[in-house]
């Protein structure tokens, strides 16, 4: 998949200077963000199927907690599969428990693959209607009324996306039906081939300039403060190794932290198999926490999603495996210090 960069910054700039993209609060609110969960037909070649129980789990519990529940686009996989048959296959799990959001607490940003939002009755609504249609992007505004995140599904000046549609939407059908009489690998973890390395860099690049925070989607891949779960590994890795060198005589706590290692370094390992060694947004720096990535729920083992509590932002991962539903946080801080360090930066 290839960005254009030029259009990238000049779409997602209007939408930041557009007075008329829909608001919400952000000061004590409660926010969950999903986005690229494909919902197919639950044949084979729906690659979301086998994560329906974690969302129907996730989507109970941001119910009983007072979330708001917001889609950063690409729920549906309306360039594969025809809407009646993903409306069908899901009405009774993941619609129903949609629906029990009303339409203060839930909202749709549309993506390249679910574009149709625009116009149709949206069945994941308990009150369909024409005016509660998605839009292209949100913003959330704090106290003051000033906006300070902008939320997008992240398709934005993606060529395969914005310029050939109609020829993305060919290949995805034709690929799809060949898939199985091929035996095609289909790469469940979702993130292998699926977009080009400097498309991190891209939004993130865009975000720093404009001092914005931006929550999208798209790539399949979770970031959290302009970081990817494996950046996030190699952190605790090294913190964990100089609690070893400053405490030389803890016996307890060096065999602690070089189980905790162990584990972090297998953890990598498998991040590395599934190819998401995404490359840093920053060369020689730490980067401004302004870029964050819901990631998916294609993941072989689960899907991820953007909590926003209070002045909590999380990257929580809901699990498939073992204790299906469960909820894992990978990483967590304070959205005050991130704002206040964007509105500061140069």
């Amino acid at each position: 998949m290839s960005q254009d960069k030029k259009l990238t910054e000049k779409r997602l700039s209007a939408l930041w200077k557009d007075p008329k993209v829909k608001q919400l609060p952000l000061e004590n609110n409660k926010l969950v963000m999903f986005s690229d969960l494909h919902l197919g037909d639950g044949g084979k070649a729906d690659d979301f199927r086998e994560s329906e129980p974690a969302l129907a789990a996730a989507l109970d519990h941001y119910e009983k907690k007072g979330f708001t529940v917001i889609l950063l686009g690409d729920i549906e996989e309306l360039w594969q599969f025809d809407l009646y048959k993903i409306s069908e296959r899901y009405k009774s799990s993941v619609y129903r428990r949609l629906q029990r959001f009303d339409n203060q607490h839930f909202h749709r940003v549309f993506g390249n693959h679910d574009s149709e939002w625009g116009v149709p009755a949206d069945p994941a609504r308990k009150n369909p209607r024409r005016s509660a249609a998605a839009s292209e992007a949100i913003k959330l505004v704090d106290k003051a009324g000033k906006p300070r995140v902008l939320l997008v599904h992240g398709n934005q000046g993606s060529i395969e996306s914005d310029k050939n549609t109609w020829f993305s939407r060919f290949a995805v059908r034709l690929y799809k039906a060949i898939e199985p009489i091929f035996k095609i690998d289909r790469h469940r973890s979702a993130t292998k081939s699926q977009i080009a390395g400097d498309y991190e860099r891209i939004l993130y690049s865009w975000a720093k300039k404009n001092r914005v925070m931006l929550i999208c989607g798209h790539s399949h891949r979770a970031i959290f403060r302009s970081r990817s779960y494996i950046e996030i590994l190699e952190e605790k890795i090294r913190t964990r190794q100089k609690e070893i060198q400053s405490n030389p005589g803890n016996r307890r706590l060096i065999d602690r932290n070089l189980k905790e290692i162990e584990k972090l370094h297998k953890e990598k390992l498998e991040e590395l198999k599934k190819n998401r060694g995404i490359v840093g947004v920053e060369d020689r720096k730490k980067p401004l926490p302004c870029y964050f990535n819901t990631g998916c729920g294609l993941y072989t083992d689960g899907l991820t999603a953007v909590e926003i509590e209070k002045d909590s932002i999380r990257l929580v991962k809901w699990s498939k495996k073992s204790n299906p539903g469960g909820r894992k946080v990978f990483d967590q801080d304070s959205l005050s210090a991130f704002l206040q360090q964007i509105a500061r930066s140069r």
